[in-house]
């Protein structure tokens, strides 16, 4: 019986292993014995000198989502504690009388399925991390073994002399520079790849690019006696009279409830964030890369009611707050394989490489 349990339990932490590397899509994956394996390295940078004469952009992120994306860079980081955890000693059995001990870990560990909610469950260190390693180094994978994407090791990245150079030279800030193998797929099959970098805002900023700690104001309108109301409503009017505008159209200002969705989404905010995905129509490779790149800058406040709006002229001194704006990159381009590809934009640069296996070849 004890067998048959184990057999239950193994094939069920299986099958949810299976639907974490690969959700289900909309199309269904061929089979294992046909994938066309590819390897891609990224080295994404920031530009030091940006130019912003020939686009605008808008301040507040584009939201990107996909349901069907795999992420590589996550467990990559997520797995640096581990060494630490281990020498940890084992928890003692937990009773009713017993409180948890934090400074202790519990058998098989790893091998627990991640419930949402789980108090045991240990806490994933992305939030806690200041910045990302700009070049992350994989354990590699066979491709005729495996069964999912894997990263390869840093010392198989070949676009290295291109990031050593933008970096004496002083042109551009590496963010990103990585290498991962991956069968593809025609378009809409597999997943899209998360890809995160830089500074991690998560602490200090919503996604939606407010902080966090935002400094306080005084409502001067609030209980208020009727003398003091007149003389707020005459200072005002001469706001106005001398050409100031305290108030804006309220159609045009994101809602809290609007705002509160977006965050609640999206709780890490990274400085680099977004989605590439690699796929084939017919034996041509395609690249659609779409992504966020964040900045710290001020933004003049703006109340969501006229009340607010009204406090804020009255405040006076405290008119500007500290946002994290956006700039939104979103390019497709059609690829052969070896060469190096260049992604353009004001602020970021993005170059991508695809060489061939000894799988990528069609296998029919």
């Amino acid at each position: 019986m004890a067998s048959v349990t184990s057999l239950i339990k193994h094939s069920l932490i299986a099958a949810i292993a299976v639907a974490a590397i690969y959700p289900v899509s909309a199309k269904a994956l061929p089979d294992k014995d046909y994938w066309r394996w590819f390897e891609v390295e990224v080295l994404v940078f920031k530009q030091r000198i940006a130019d912003d004469s020939s686009e605008q952009f808008q301040l507040s992120p584009t939201h990107i989502e996909s349901r069907n994306e795999r992420n590589l860079i996550a467990p990559f980081i997520n797995q640096k504690p581990r060494a630490l955890i281990s020498g940890l000693p084992v928890c003692e059995p937990l009773d009713e009388t017993q409180q948890i001990d934090l400074a202790c870990r519990y058998e098989n560990e790893e091998q627990w399925i991640p419930i949402a909610g789980n108090p045991l469950a240990p806490p994933a260190p992305l939030m806690a991390l200041p910045e990302t390693p700009v070049v992350i180094d994989g354990k590699g994978g066979d491709i005729n073994t495996a069964a999912a994407p894997f990263l390869v090791p840093a010392d198989k990245l070949e676009l290295n002399e291109i990031r050593t150079e933008l970096e004496e030279k002083g042109h551009a800030k590496p963010l990103l520079h990585l290498a991962w193998r991956q069968p593809v797929f025609k378009k809409g099959v597999g997943p899209k790849y998360r890809l995160f970098a830089g500074t991690n805002y998560s602490n200090d900023f919503f996604y939606d690019g407010f902080p966090k700690k935002d400094d306080e104001f005084i409502a001067p309108l609030e209980n208020q006696s009727s003398h003091a109301l007149q003389s707020d409503i005459e200072q005002l009017f001469a706001l106005i009279e001398s050409g100031r505008k305290p108030f804006k159209p309220l159609s045009k200002i994101p809602q809290p409830e609007q705002m509160r969705s977006l965050n609640e989404k999206n709780p890490l905010v990274w400085e680099f964030d977004g989605l590439i995905d690699i796929y084939l129509i017919g034996n041509y490779l395609h690249i659609d890369g779409e992504f966020n790149l964040r900045e710290k800058s001020s933004l003049e406040r703006i109340g969501n009611s006229i009340e607010e709006q009204a406090q804020l002229a009255l405040a006076g001194a405290q008119t500007d707050t500290e946002f994290l704006r956006s700039y939104y990159f979103s390019q497709l381009r059609r690829v052969i394989s070896h060469e190096t590809h260049y992604f353009d934009h004001p602020r970021l640069g993005v170059v991508v490489q695809i060489r061939r296996t000894d799988l990528s070849a069609p296998r029919y």
